[in-house]
């Protein structure tokens, strides 16, 4: 979830990774490989839409402790991170 979508004016995003919610302030994604063409919903919308993403990403963000880090993410994780990404920036897949 992006902050802006629920009327939260920062860029912080939560992203549930099974057992964690991660929390992100001010995101960065600073590197990206691998692209693949997929369908994705959003809750701000009925159906779904085409897009591009990225199989491979790297991250960085300030945690709760506002402590820097730079990870990288694959996979389903990746996806739902751009996707969250994209509504920070305005953008509604």
């Amino acid at each position: 979830m992006a902050a802006n979508m629920i009327g939260v004016k920062k860029r912080i995003i939560i992203v549930n990774m099974g057992i964690l919610n991660l929390v992100m302030f001010n995101p960065v994604m600073i590197g990206k490989d691998t692209p693949y063409e997929t369908e994705e919903g959003c809750l701000s919308l009925t159906g779904v839409r085409k897009t591009t993403r990225y199989q491979n990403i790297e991250v960085e963000y300030f945690d709760s402790s506002w402590k820097k880090h730079r990870q990288k993410y694959s996979g389903w994780t990746a996806q739902i991170i751009q996707h969250e990404l994209d509504h920070l920036e305005g953008r509604i897949i």
